[in-house]
């Protein structure tokens, strides 16, 4: 029997042979697959475990982070980046479970690795130091810190930049890997600081007299914590003054208003005890014979302008 399919003729045989070669490869296919199956069965097996693992992993470090009061655009971009990289892990442990050669990929994932990692360095060097930050907690959100001479509160912790609000309210976007190669003073993590206050005094003047005044003032005030060691030094010797500094011991909340209306107090104190505070001045002394000299020089001018 002869099939006609638009004008071409297809013999029997010829269809014979379609359907042998269907039958071959299926039993090459069945053969295959039951070849397979165990393998199957294992890369479902890891493909499902490792889905429900990494879920789980995930809803673990996002607890962590909530707990730790990270910020949410941080929490964000960590789980996002973690997703991927386990995603990818277990894209790979399934393929290998299927007797595919994953060398390949494998190389091929540590090459784009290397290469995007030498071209985003230095992004890649803030996110790992905002990483730190978030988990060492050396500063939060809130705190006065001071870096780089540069002194403000922080108000925001992202993955590549802090930002801190200066007291003249200006904004200053700091990367994150130059906060953990430097030195960082966080002015209040701490209850209680201690002020400095510098005050220069004339030589002429009483020391003890000016400690006294001082002192007064310290015990009146009832934000200074007295049990502290609250004391006035002598700390150098300047040119026009013999330089004080006042120790005060205060809570760390009050340490500004204490600091401005010490100042204040301190300067009113000295001027009605009448101990003076100097400013940078040079005292000049004539030696006689100078004068003798300048005497001699108008005597001689006198006597040419006589002849």
């Amino acid at each position: 029997m002869d099939f006609l399919f638009l004008d071409n003729v297809i013999t029997a045989p010829d269809v014979e042979k379609q359907i042998s070669h269907f039958q071959e490869w299926f039993n090459s296919f069945i053969n295959w697959l039951v070849g397979m199956l165990p393998n199957i069965i294992s890369a479902i097996v890891i493909l499902v475990g490792g889905w429900w693992l990494i879920k789980l992993i995930l809803k673990i470090m996002v607890r962590a982070l909530n707990k730790g009061k990270a910020d949410q655009t941080v929490i964000s971009f960590l789980n996002s980046i973690v997703k991927a990289a386990l995603f990818i892990f277990l894209g790979v442990c399934v393929l290998s479970a299927l007797n595919f050669d994953v060398s390949t990929l494998i190389a091929a994932i540590g090459a784009a690795t290397v290469t995007i990692g030498l071209a985003l360095k230095d992004s890649l060097s803030n996110v790992a130091s905002g990483t730190l930050i978030i988990i060492n907690k050396k500063f939060k959100t809130g705190d006065f810190i001071e870096t780089e001479g540069i002194i403000g509160e922080v108000i925001k912790i992202d993955m590549m930049y802090t930002t801190l609000r200066t007291y003249d309210y200006k904004e200053v976007i700091i990367p994150n890997s130059r906060l953990t190669s430097n030195n960082i003073i966080n002015h209040f993590t701490l209850d209680i600081r201690r002020l400095e206050i510098p005050v220069p005094i004339s030589y002429e003047e009483d020391i003890a007299k000016a400690r006294s005044v001082i002192m007064e003032l310290i015990k009146n005030d009832e934000r200074v914590i007295e049990d502290k060691d609250n004391k006035i030094v002598v700390d150098k010797f300047n040119e026009s003054s013999v330089d004080l500094t006042v120790w005060i011991w205060c809570a760390s909340d009050d340490y500004w208003t204490l600091l401005f209306d010490m100042r204040e107090k301190i300067k009113s104190a000295l001027n009605k005890a009448n101990i003076e505070i100097p400013f940078n001045q040079i005292d000049v002394h004539i030696d006689n014979c100078i004068n003798d000299k300048i005497d001699f020089i108008k005597n001689f001018k006198k006597g040419e302008d006589k002849r």
